[in-house]
């Protein structure tokens, strides 16, 4: 009785026949996964947070039921600057207010109230609003509250579009799709740090999964150290560099580029969720490694070699690595093809223009140029732009023996 009381009032109306109607006329709203909050009795809500759009988002995926009973965390000095949009954001949403800077306040405290009477509450763990299309770090209090209430589900949502119809530092509103992803629910585990970890990888996850549907990404890739250990096979170049990236991910994260993806975090290995480019680069792999000709060996492991080099970018770009451990390096491998395959005409002078053109550096370089003639695979990757490829920022080189 008490729930229909509520949807009868004053507040679920404006939600009701307003907000949502006006969201999705206004900006497009497209929501997937929603039905994981179905039949969920209360929860903890996990989002990136760009814009003061993504509470009004948030609401509209929201089972009607929960409209009263779930609390989105809020900063009170931006919202008390106008006394009628702090009566509004109150009566609309009744957020657990933080006001920062307020010693005395405990930044989990309100939301332990709302959590200890059963109700709901949304949590956004970067702490404030980010920049543009960024996750930031997420602060451990969010693992530390689920630690604390290990027994009510936490859900993470990626919001997408309102970074850009009311960005951070903009007061106006642009007509912007917006997509909002609800993965499904989960349960604490592990310790807080840990489990804040986890929730911040899922996150990034969905934003990559979320992404692998457009066609042009507005996220720009973060710069990140890359190091890359080279050596011949058998070298000990592979067990070198995943226990290079444990030992780098202490106090931090590193990320592993090999036959596979890894994440580290506090030397400790994480699960991730693969893309599909990721997935079509083990199929190649395993080709590469069954080839019986140097004939079927050779484009796979072209191919192979160019999405393992996406891989460090798409790291970067949604993981948020301190470092990247490369096991080989695509640009290096490439290179040491042309020394390979054509040893007579591979001089210090040859190497260097390779590395230029295969990372994107040497725009002087012409199509006719004696480089292209020579090598005409080069020519083929500059023709289909295929020539941006990552520079190690070091490179550890085992010199060893092949006996």
């Amino acid at each position: 009785m008490g729930g229909l009381r509520y949807l009868l009032s004053v507040p679920a109306l404006i939600h009701v026949l307003v907000l949502r109607p006006a969201l999705k006329l206004l900006l497009g709203v497209h929501a997937e996964g929603k039905e994981n909050l179905d039949g969920l009795e209360q929860f903890m809500v996990v989002a990136n947070h760009n814009s003061h759009l993504d509470i009004l988002l948030l609401f509209q995926v929201l089972p009607l039921r929960h409209l009263r009973r779930t609390h989105p965390v809020a900063a009170y000095e931006y919202f008390s600057r106008s006394r009628i949009l702090l009566w509004l954001v109150d009566r609309l949403f009744q957020p657990v207010w933080i006001v920062r800077g307020d010693d005395s306040d405990d930044p989990l405290g309100g939301m332990r109230t709302r959590l200890s009477g059963g109700r709901s509450v949304v949590i956004f763990p970067e702490g404030t609003r980010g920049e543009a299309g960024q996750i930031a770090r997420f602060k451990t209090g969010v693992g530390r509250l689920a630690e604390e209430f290990p027994d009510v589900p936490i859900v993470t949502v990626f919001l997408a579009g309102p970074e850009k119809a009311l960005p951070k530092s903009q007061s106006l509103l642009i007509p912007v799709w917006n997509t909002i992803t609800v993965a499904p629910p989960t349960l604490f585990r592990g310790t807080p740090k840990e489990f804040t970890a986890d929730l911040e990888l899922g996150l990034r996850e969905l934003a990559a999964a979320q992404a692998g549907g457009r066609h042009r990404r507005a996220v720009r890739a973060r710069e990140v150290p890359a190091v890359a250990v080279l050596g011949i096979d058998g070298s000990g170049k592979s067990t070198l560099s995943r226990l290079l990236a444990q030992q780098l991910s202490r106090g931090g994260r590193a990320c592993l580029v090999t036959d596979e993806v890894e994440v580290f975090e506090d030397g400790r290995r994480r699960p991730v969720q693969l893309l599909l480019r990721e997935k079509v680069r083990r199929s190649l792999g395993r080709r590469v490694k069954t080839a019986r000709s140097l004939k079927s060996y050779k484009i796979p492991k072209l191919t192979e070699l160019l999405l393992r080099d996406q891989a460090v970018e798409d790291l970067r770009r949604w993981f948020a690595p301190d470092v990247i451990v490369l096991d080989g390096s695509p640009l290096l491998n490439i290179t040491a093809w042309a020394r390979l395959y054509r040893e007579e005409a591979f001089d210090d002078e040859v190497c260097l223009s390779a590395l230029e053109i295969l990372s994107g550096r040497a725009s002087s370089v012409r199509d006719e140029g004696p480089i292209l003639r020579t090598f005409p695979e080069l020519a083929a990757l500059k023709r289909l732009h295929l020539t941006r490829m990552s520079v190690p920022d070091a490179v550890l080189f085992l010199d060893v023996d092949p006996a």
